[in-house]
């Protein structure tokens, strides 16, 4: 008798270390998705528990665990998550706390009642006495970009031992600067050899961005599976990916839309190179909304509150830091350089989470998986924009347009966030022609694709409804005229 009293309270004790049970772990996520979507969008069919394991970056003193599950939900009526002006992808990868892989069944055009969505999500709760309390829905960590998209150095062997030794002696010796430029000129050197032996084989190099990036991930998505021959390439960003374009290294590239006008018109960091008349789209991706990104506990409650503070705003040649130093510009703030920090996002984020920096600026998809990251681990939220800034950002024909960040995006996003977005922009070379155009323009926009579960959020949100939504450069008309026929338009 003893024995087995022993035995049901260790079971007790086992059930209760390993987190919330079945039912209310279900209940949990009824709750968040009924607070992400519209009445009647989604039914929870199905839930699976799959186990949990300790959150190894839980505050010191609390006891937290991430809870997995496998679920099932159908749609009650017609519904379409890549809808830009509405909840939707990024409501959903946050209110399940799954990757883009782990959620199939969104549809690029929309979903019908009665489509079934399959998703395999995290859920993070805190022992508080006996329970347990949902804190937020768990993060995840995007898949490594495939071998053919790594930076790791090709070439005749000859070659390839000379600069072995040069990089060793200077990697050995040299001072950061000098270490600095032997990265950034290996990292040019492999996208531009990689464009070329793509296009020798007659196929597509797709100028993208930096590894784990979203560009990066797009780009993978619908290389997957491509009739035609595409290999995403990895690069510094977008006003890298633009002269690379006009150089000729590649055939496509991706962009900010401000970017792009600004290159199209030979403005801001493109002033030196003359306008880049011929440029053309293909046509408007995704929205990419401005993200300010503070702690929830301090004191920045307004853009006013950032004077004088330390803000990251992204590395040189990235798209990204032209927009961040406009933004605070449109506030009247001042860019002082010991303030205006440039370093990438995943190093913005550590150093906001050291408390090193108090602000970061970033214009990225929603929702980010690596802001979505570091909300789980410490108190961060969103900053709006003021409404003065926002519109005179939107009408100032930058390549801005008003957005709204919708509640629920990330995890413990209450409110909608008043921001500003460009879109993220497809660009074509001057020596396609117009049947690759056309065939280019129809692949990338064929109506059903299931991007997130081939690892990009922000591809569900392609479509032909929203191809000339924020374009700011002059669509290409081989691609003008596939998104019209697509629209059955005459």
């Amino acid at each position: 008798m003893r024995a087995l009293l022993a035995l049901l309270i260790a079971l007790s004790l086992s059930a209760c270390g390993g987190g919330p049970d079945a039912a209310a772990l279900k209940k949990g996520v009824e709750e968040r998705l009924a607070e992400a979507l519209p009445a009647g969008t989604l039914t929870l069919v199905s839930l699976e528990r799959r186990g949990s394991q300790s959150d190894t970056k839980a505050p010191p003193g609390e006891t937290r665990r991430i809870v997995y599950f496998d679920t099932e939900l159908k749609l009650g009526k017609d519904f379409d998550f890549g809808a830009w002006d509405s909840p939707g992808v990024a409501t959903m990868v946050s209110a399940l706390g799954a990757g883009p892989r782990g959620i199939v069944g969104m549809t690029s055009g929309g979903n019908k009642a009665g489509d079934v969505i399959l998703a395999h999500g995290t859920s993070l709760y805190k022992r508080e006495g006996d329970g347990w309390v949902s804190v937020a829905t768990g993060g995840y960590r995007p898949t490594a970009a495939p071998a053919y998209a790594t930076n790791s150095a090709q070439g005749p062997a000859v070659v390839l031992e000379a600069m072995r030794k040069t990089i060793e002696s200077v990697m050995r010796d040299g001072a950061p600067a000098q270490q600095a430029v032997i990265r950034e000129e290996l990292t040019a050197a492999n996208a531009a050899i990689q464009a070329r032996l793509v296009r020798a084989a007659n196929g597509y190099a797709i100028a993208a961005g930096a590894e784990n990036g979203q560009y990066l991930r797009f780009a993978q998505a619908i290389s997957d599976g491509a009739r035609a021959r595409t290999v995403p390439l990895v690069t510094r960003g977008g006003e890298e990916n633009i002269r690379l374009l006009r150089d000729g290294k590649v055939a496509l590239a991706l962009a900010q839309g401000d970017v792009a006008l600004q290159a199209y018109e030979g403005r801001g960091n493109f002033t030196g190179e003359g306008a880049y008349g011929t440029l053309r789209a293909i046509g408007s991706l995704y929205p990419e909304p401005v993200h300010v990104v503070v702690h929830a506990d301090g004191a920045i409650n307004s853009m006013a509150d950032l004077a004088g503070k330390r803000v990251a705003i992204g590395v040189k040649g990235s798209a990204s830091r032209t927009t961040a130093l406009r933004i605070l510009r449109a506030h009247g703030l001042p860019t002082e350089e010991h303030l205006m920090l440039e370093l990438p996002l995943g190093e913005a984020l550590v150093g906001l989470r050291q408390k090193k920096i108090d602000a970061l600026i970033q214009i990225i998809g929603a929702p980010a998986d690596s802001i979505r990251d570091a909300m789980d681990e410490v108190p961060l939220r969103l900053l709006p924009l003021e409404a003065k800034a926002a519109a005179s950002l939107a009408g100032a024909k930058a390549g801005y347009f008003a957005f709204t960040i919708p509640r629920g995006s990330y995890a413990t996003q209450k409110e909608p966030v008043r921001t500003v977005a460009t879109a993220a922009i497809m660009l074509a070379s001057g020596d396609l022609s117009e049947t690759e155009i056309g065939a280019i323009t129809r692949f990338v926009y064929e109506k059903g694709r299931d991007a997130a579960s081939r690892g990009s959020a922000q591809g569900t949100q392609v479509a032909v409804a929203t191809a000339r939504q924020g374009l700011s450069v002059p669509m290409h008309t081989a691609a003008a005229k596939a998104l019209d026929a697509m629209a059955g338009k005459k």
